[in-house]
């Protein structure tokens, strides 16, 4: 029963199989790693709606996955200004709560921000926030919580190189919060 809300996502799935335009990032620092892959619906003048998935593990063999879908838009009247919403599924295996090890999963709403100047283009700032309420997590959460900043600069066309903070946090029952990631990592993006 506890996996009934992610089933909702497998047409996700199905639907990136009718994808236009790939993407690939990979991230990392000491302690973490995080393999990310999305795909792109549809670029119209709608939007660009988004499905991604990826894995994200750490030195203390925690490992979580998500999947999910964001619909992101370029701010009319807001030069270089586009902003997006979506929401993802999260399962994790948290081994950061010694001596416990908690199975937690939840679904996330999550929030984009993008900036890049149009006199520098090749520069951009993100800001994003996924977010999983107590209503919204199951197994031994109750809570969620993702934040991520990063400084983006395009390489080439379709390579983007960046270096961001990220903090990972779950809120765990009847004990302190269990934090997977809290630092500065480096990363890359590869459109194909």
């Amino acid at each position: 029963m506890r996996l009934m809300p992610f089933l909702a996502l497998v047409p996700l799935l199905v639907a990136a199989m009718a994808a236009r335009a790939d993407m690939l990032d990979i991230n990392l620092n000491n302690n973490t790693a995080q393999f990310q892959f999305s795909t792109a619906s549809e670029v119209n003048a709608q939007g660009n709606a988004d499905i991604h998935g990826g894995i994200l593990y750490n030195n203390n063999k925690s490992t979580l996955f998500n999947i999910g879908l964001m619909e992101q838009n370029t701010l009319e009247g807001a030069p270089g200004l586009s902003a997006g919403v979506g929401m993802e599924a999260v399962v994790a295996r948290v081994k950061d709560n010694a001596p416990r090890t908690s199975n937690v999963s939840a679904l996330a709403v999550d929030g984009l921000l993008r900036y890049s100047p149009p006199s520098a283009d090749l520069i951009g700032i993100t800001g994003e926030v996924h977010y999983s309420p107590r209503i919204l997590t199951y197994g031994d959460a109750v809570r969620y919580i993702q934040g991520i900043v990063r400084l983006e600069y395009e390489i080439a066309p379709q390579t983007l190189i960046y270096v961001g903070y990220r903090h990972i946090s779950f809120g765990i029952k009847d004990t302190r919060a269990a934090i997977m990631d809290s630092g500065v990592h480096i990363g890359f993006r590869l459109a194909f």
